[in-house]
């Protein structure tokens, strides 16, 4: 019989990563798929994380969902940061459970030394027991008042739930909310239907006969449709409130199971429901904007409105009536008492700091979906920074440490437009480039921009063949120059990629602007293209295309044709360690490509405002000279640490990739709100594997 020892790692932190079955991964998968050796650290940027055994007013949280104790305690998660989070009646924050990355562990044990997901809802019960949705983890768990993690329901696997089943035993496809009532009986939303869990530990339907919709009112609630059990209340009577988020509705279920539609939302600028009750029995409801509304005489009525540009996504109320609230635009949790509002947790500066500072010192507001990054032949890194949903500046990080901003107007040129930018890309001058809503500047050193390509306004005119500054450009979300001086525009929502060659004259250089994936061996431009959101040139001159909603990166040689390089069309995650063209993304979000031809991918389902209905990977994948892909960071959320070998880092979200001319790789973490640099290592994985397999 084999023998399972575990394989250890230490986190420069002191954080533990264990790795059972090692000796399986040497005997199943090549020796290639470990090739190459990355240290990761961050160049810019702080985090989200921090504070913990401080004022909760100086902690560094990004609260999602918040719940209050009988006894004034806070409780909220932090989900980009995979924690919950605590805030005592004396005003100092502490974490409850999670380690900053999204992994399942600890059960039994201390919570303390637990990992968790995302919790989209918390409730806790009389005695001080506080239970979360572990979202990406398929299960309902629960920390005791003594500090101790469990589950209690769940097995982590997705599948079908049929009422008696053991509650820890059942499958979840999804885990949407949980409330507990008076009682200390725990109820949770999954899959369109809401369950209890009996005293026996079985499994107990409460609401949703398993289809999507908006039927059965006034009847049991078995029988009845739900789209989607969100946010969930339960009152001293037992009454069960929730939203339905598919439908924009709030509904009771009443003691005797029957199903009632309390609340129809009709304000169009609402983003969410999210729902609590007083001690009283009270509704109250609020929307994702300002308002917290209560439900009087089944209608809505101001409760409490929160400051400007706060907004209100999720509430919980205490025993004196005072409201707390999460929003998700100031990444704040706020109370709001009366008319006064007030910070209770959250330091991060909302607007745009002022610079010149150390870039590990400054807080970053980076587009998790959007965005651009490049470097230039000195060695600085260029990206754009965020003031709220809107690109206010282009940031640099000198090889120093020392971020700056590069002067520019602060409206676009012959617009009231506010400065925007988001793809980035440096010429072989050495000038800056970068794409806003439908044009392309270049900014001059005197602070002035420069018109590249796209007319103002939205003109219909495609403009192939003539100035580029005439023509039309549909949100350029990825701009790279090759070595000539041509300059080439990856545009998603046109299904197309330009070139604007040295004369300043445009022409599509691939895609004929019908989404699509087809067309390989032949000439790029009569190929179809589904969402190309970044392009980069190699030094031979050959141009490769991430495309995120196709799942693949194409090559266009110097002779027009175009190939596959990697991805086989199909969403998902498979392949590691073979050919890249029979290798499963779940998208290509962006690329680089390192001076000795290495291609970098970030493996997401988004980028450039465009979203694909499949599993995020969160991963950087690389595709050798040799055309073998392996994953080089990432397989699971989360930041743990610095100076890490970057096959055991998370991912936070990696975004926008570039490479410099000493083979390091940089990348944008919208997640973790940092810039990273993957340097080469001098070790490789196969000589220790040699020796562990031996």
């Amino acid at each position: 019989m084999l023998s399972n020892p575990a394989l250890v790692y230490t986190t420069p932190t002191g954080e533990r990563l264990t790795f059972r079955y090692w000796w399986l991964i040497c005997l199943t998968f090549p020796l290639s798929l470990f090739a190459q050796d990355y240290n990761i650290r961050t160049v810019a940027g702080f985090g989200t994380y921090g504070g913990d055994g401080g004022p909760s007013t100086a902690a560094l949280v990004n609260p999602a969902a918040v719940i209050v104790d009988a006894t004034g305690n806070l409780f909220l998660s932090d989900n980009v940061n995979f924690r919950i989070r605590k805030v005592d009646s004396s005003g100092t924050i502490t974490t409850v459970i999670g380690k900053g990355y999204g992994t399942f562990s600890g059960d039994g044990g201390a919570a303390s030394s637990a990992t968790m997901s995302t919790a989209a809802s918390l409730t806790v019960d009389a005695a001080g027991n506080l239970y979360f949705t572990d979202d990406t983890n398929l299960r309902i768990r629960e920390v005791t008042a003594g500090g101790t993690v469990r589950t209690v329901a769940g097995n982590g696997k997705c599948g079908t739930v049929t009422a008696g089943m053991t509650a820890t035993q059942s499958p979840l496809c999804d885990v949407e909310s949980v409330a507990v009532d008076a009682q200390g009986r725990v109820f949770f939303g999954s899959m369109g239907q809401i369950w209890q869990i009996a005293a026996n530990g079985t499994l107990t339907l409460v609401a949703g006969n398993g289809g999507t919709g908006n039927t059965g009112d006034s009847g049991p609630a078995i029988s009845a449709q739900i789209g989607y059990a969100g946010s969930m209340a339960i009152d001293q009577s037992g009454n069960l409130y929730f939203s339905d988020l598919y439908n924009f509705v709030i509904r009771e279920v009443t003691t005797d199971r029957i199903i009632h539609t309390l609340v129809t939302i009709t304000d169009l600028n609402a983003s969410t429901i999210a729902l609590t009750v007083d001690t009283s029995g009270a509704l109250f409801y609020a929307t994702g904007t300002r308002n917290v509304f209560k439900l009087v005489q089944g209608g809505p009525a101001v409760a409490a409105t929160v400051t400007s540009p706060n907004d209100a996504t999720d509430v919980a109320i205490d025993r004196n009536g005072a409201f707390y609230l999460t929003s998700n635009v100031t990444q704040r949790l706020l109370k709001v008492s009366g008319i006064n509002t007030s910070v209770i947790a959250g330091a991060y500066p909302f607007d745009v700091e002022p610079l010149p500072k150390p870039a590990a010192s400054v807080h970053l507001q980076l587009s998790q979906v959007d965005g651009g990054l490049a470097v230039d032949s000195a060695g600085n890194i260029y990206f754009p920074e965020l003031d709220g949903d809107l690109v206010q500046r282009i940031d640099k990080v000198t090889p120093s440490g020392t971020i700056s901003a590069v002067s520019t107007p602060a409206t676009l040129p012959n617009t009231t437009i506010p400065f925007t930018a988001g793809a980035i890309a440096i010429s072989p001058a050495g000038s800056i480039y970068f794409g806003t809503f439908t044009q392309v500047y270049r900014a001059e050193s005197n602070g002035s921009l420069t018109l590249i390509a796209g007319a103002p306004g939205f003109p219909a005119n495609l403009g192939d063949g003539g100035p580029a500054t005439a023509a039309k450009i549909t949100k350029p979300t990825g701009l790279a120059f090759d070595q000539l001086g041509n300059l080439y525009i990856a545009e998603p929502f046109a299904s197309r990629v330009r070139i604007v060659n040295p004369q300043g004259i445009i022409t599509t250089f691939a895609g004929n602007g019908l989404a699509g994936y087809n067309g390989d061996n032949g000439p790029a431009a009569n190929a179809r293209l589904a969402a190309p959101v970044d392009v980069k040139a190699d030094r031979n001159g050959n141009v490769y295309i991430a495309d995120v909603s196709a799942a693949v990166v194409r090559k266009v040689a110097t002779n027009g044709v175009i190939t596959t390089v990697a991805g086989n069309g199909t969403h998902g995650f498979r392949g590691d360690g073979g050919p890249a063209t029979q290798a499963e993304l779940s998208g290509a979000a962006g690329i680089a490509l390192d001076p000795s031809g290495n291609l970098f991918i970030s493996d997401r389902s988004q980028a450039g405002g465009t979203f694909v209905a499949t599993p995020d990977n969160n991963r950087i994948r690389m595709v050798n000279t040799s055309g073998t892909i392996t994953t080089v960071l990432g397989g699971f959320s989360g930041y743990n640490g610095e100076g890490i070998l970057s096959r055991f880092s998370g991912a936070g979200g990696p975004s926008s990739l570039a490479a410099d001319g000493q083979g390091n790789i940089y990348m944008t973490e919208g997640d973790t709100e940092r810039i990273r640099k993957l340097t080469p290592g001098a070790g490789s994985i196969p000589d220790r594997r040699r020796a562990c397999c031996k």
